[in-house]
């Protein structure tokens, strides 16, 4: 027989006549009743899990939905027919004849546009992949459906003739889409946004918390993710292999050529407006949504580079920190007889979601925060993220900076610094203060015991520090984190000054019950809500760890009270709300459209002002500076935002500011709050970034804090020190 014919082998053959008989493989029966044994399992678990198939009503009814909901009661049976097929198709045996061929070559072409169907009911589906709004449907075969499917033709194409194999390659390509796919979809669960580039520098921190979630399987993921096995199990099937090394070398360059050639052309303006990507950076599950998972994370890739804003120079940053000094008066203030201690606390996830709406509880959460907020300056601050992304209010603080100059997701503690950065902590510690960072956890998080040394902070303690500190659930609890406070007070040499900045960690996410939670238990109960559900039940566990906060920050404030004579500042703030599936209940509770049903109506064309308002809601945390010198209450700061906080505190306490902290003092006046989201206007109505060249009366102060912020945080080589350290206005 020549080399180069193929012949198909019997299984078995009786030594006595030669007939052929079939016996059983048992390695392949084996991995068949693996497969239906595994996705019987998550099937299982799916069951478990309690959630809503398809999820919530849609806005927009189409016939797909009607298909949707007659599988939902039939969701189980169809879910167990799906594993038995996949078991016996793992079993069958496909030869290497004429049908063979044909087989490899329709799934060489099917596979890769089912894929990309596969990675986006993950999300909303497909349908919705080039849609002038994420619930409608796009038209047919739109240019962005077909960025999506030649994206994933390339990616398929490229690991085929990389293995040399498409049984090697669509298998392996199949399985890494199918496990970004899921990482993204517990991502978005989690933190309410999906993967972003610089997600990858985050690995570290994302290792660190992500024991701590529930990692629910619920049916869209479980009908997407059957959908890739049965695509993992067509594609060790396929027999077609690339014999010659030159095709292999050749195809391989072609396709990466072609590849590197769409990617680099998504970073253009030009090339986005070709293909319809939706820029609306604010709201990236909509982006996600209308774009399609990979276009939208591809796409963000040329945001990782900070745009320099118009008319930048080192020279015009100092003329406007100038001006900025020579028209700054001082607001009246009860300036104590001495540098005060400054005592910050970025409490983790600490808000008051009655932002949302009036809702009831079986008793207050924070009547002691309440309380306070009545006697000294407070409100609400604005921030620029939801759910995650701690680092990034911590950075608005510390720095005065503002995340809405730059890439939606971005992390700046990984990104952008990389070397010393002036800070308030700087600052203070210049005027003599000694500074100390404290986080009650892992010191990698976030990079904090890398970055904070270069924020100007003497010691940063991390959770190495706190041996024996009272704990709640598995974490430091705010007890705690504050008794820790007052040791370091109570060791300050005599006549120093303190400035301490404390990021907390008891009310850290997942908010479900784990056994890791020591017999933490809700408290706090949502009299309302119709039915005991899994999210009801973490939103009354948030809640009762709200309250925990509460009465830790009011014994702290007694405390000081009572034995601290030493003029003090103490504030208190939030990071962020919780998470989607959080508030998604108060929502629900108090007659709100969903978060991603307003989201869609915001930044974009169509969108309202009173839209912008209800998702700016879901960005709100309350603050309080409290202080035992006589401040007064400022009674302007209802609504500010968290680059604001640290000079309105220096302010107040009668320090000196330098020509950043003047400049955005006055600045405040024109626009008393900004995040990445949206800035507020002096009468109160929320602005979208996208119609900033349409608001001329705030065009040039935005532009001008622009370029402060570039001088501050970008342009480290011409940095103007002096506009941000402490050059004051009598030398």
């Amino acid at each position: 027989m020549n080399s180069t014919q193929t012949q198909l082998q019997p299984d078995s053959q009786e030594k006595n006549g030669g007939d052929k008989r079939k016996t059983v493989s048992y390695p392949r029966l084996a991995a068949s009743l693996i497969t239906t044994a595994l996705m019987i399992l998550l099937t299982v678990l799916a069951i478990r899990g309690g959630s809503s198939f398809p999820g919530p009503a849609p806005q927009v009814r189409y016939s797909l939905d009607d298909l949707l909901d007659w599988i939902a009661p039939r969701r189980v049976t169809i879910c167990i027919i799906l594993s038995v097929l996949a078991g016996v198709f793992m079993y069958v045996k496909i030869g290497r004849g004429l049908f063979s061929k044909i087989y490899t070559g329709v799934f060489a072409v099917l596979i890769p546009p089912l894929s990309f169907i596969f990675v986006e009911a993950y999300n909303r589906g497909f349908w919705h992949v080039g849609a002038p709004l994420s619930y409608k449907i796009a038209e047919p075969f739109s240019s962005m459906f077909l960025l999506n499917i030649l994206l994933f033709y390339l990616f398929y194409l490229f690991l085929a003739f990389l293995a040399g194999s498409f049984r090697v390659g669509y298998s392996i390509a199949s399985a890494l889409l199918m496990l970004v796919a899921v990482i993204n979809y517990y991502v978005v669960q989690f933190r309410g946004n999906p993967i972003v580039p610089w997600d990858l520098l985050s690995v570290r921190t994302a290792g660190n918390v992500a024991g701590n979630y529930d990692y629910t399987v619920k049916w869209q993921m479980l009908f997407a993710t059957f959908g890739f096995v049965f695509l993992i199990l067509i594609s060790i099937k396929m027999n077609a292999k690339f014999r010659f090394l030159p095709v292999r070398l050749g195809g391989c360059a072609i396709v990466l050529a072609a590849l590197i050639l769409v990617v680099s052309g998504l970073q253009s303006d030009e090339m986005k407006t070709f293909w319809g990507i939706d820029t609306t950076l604010f709201t990236p599950n909509v982006r996600c949504t209308k774009n399609g998972f990979w276009p939208a994370f591809l796409s963000n890739l040329s945001f990782l580079n900070v745009k320099k804003p118009d008319g930048y120079s080192a020279s015009k940053a100092e003329e406007i920190a100038q001006g900025a000094e020579d028209s700054y008066e001082a607001a009246a203030s009860s300036a104590a007889e001495q540098n005060p201690n400054i005592i910050i606390i970025m409490n983790e996830a600490f808000s008051d979601l009655s932002v949302l709406g009036d809702f009831n509880t079986s008793e207050d959460y924070m009547p002691g925060f309440r309380k306070l907020m009545e006697e000294y300056t407070s409100g609400h601050l604005m921030v620029s993220v939801k759910g995650g992304n701690t680092a990034n209010t911590e950075y608005e603080c510390l720095s005065s900076d503002t995340m809405a100059f730059l890439p939606p997701g971005c992390v700046v503690f990984q990104q952008y610094i990389h070397s010393d950065i002036p800070t308030t902590a700087t600052y203070l510690k210049e005027m003599g203060y000694r500074t100390i960072g404290m986080h009650p956890y892992n010191g990698s998080g976030w990079e904090r015991d890398r970055v904070y040394p270069l924020m100007g902070f003497d010691e940063f303690l991390d959770l190495n520090d706190f041996s024996g500190a009272d704990k709640l659930r598995n974490y430091v609890s705010d007890k705690g984190a504050f008794d820790k406070i007052i040791d370091i007070f109570e060791s300050k040499p005599e006549g120093e000054s303190d400035f301490i900045f404390l990021v907390t960690m008891q009310n850290h996410s997942g908010y479900t019950p784990k056994e890791t939670d020591n017999g933490f238990t809700e408290e706090v109960m949502l009299t309302d809500a119709p039915l005991q559900t899994g999210d009801v039940v973490a939103a009354e566990r948030y809640l009762t760890l709200i309250k925990y906060s509460d009465q830790a920050f009011t014994d702290l404030i007694s405390y000081f009270e009572k034995n601290v004579t030493e003029p003090t500042v103490i504030v208190m703030f939030g990071d962020h709300e919780p998470g989607d599936y959080i508030t998604d209940v108060i929502d629900d509770l108090v007659g709100n459209e969903s978060f991603d049903t307003a989201s869609d109506n915001s930044g974009a064309a169509g969108s309202t002002e009173e839209s912008l308002e209800d998702v700016q809601k879901h960005y709100l945390v309350p603050y309080v500076i409290w202080n035992n010198f006589g401040a007064e209450k400022r009674e302007d700061a209802d609504l500010i935002s968290a680059n604001y906080l640290c000079p309105m505190v220096l302010e107040d306490a009668g320090l000196e500011l330098n020509p950043y902290q003047k400049f955005l003092m006055q600045m405040r006046e024109q626009v008393p709050a900004l995040a990445a989201g949206a800035y507020v206007d002096p009468e109160g109505t929320f602005h979208s970034w996208s119609g900033t060249d349409e608001d001329k009366d705030r065009l040039e102060i935005l532009n001008n804090y622009n370029i402060l912020q570039y001088n501050h945080l970008n342009d480290t080589r011409s940095r103007v020190d002096d506009i941000f350290g402490i050059h004051l206005s009598s030398e």
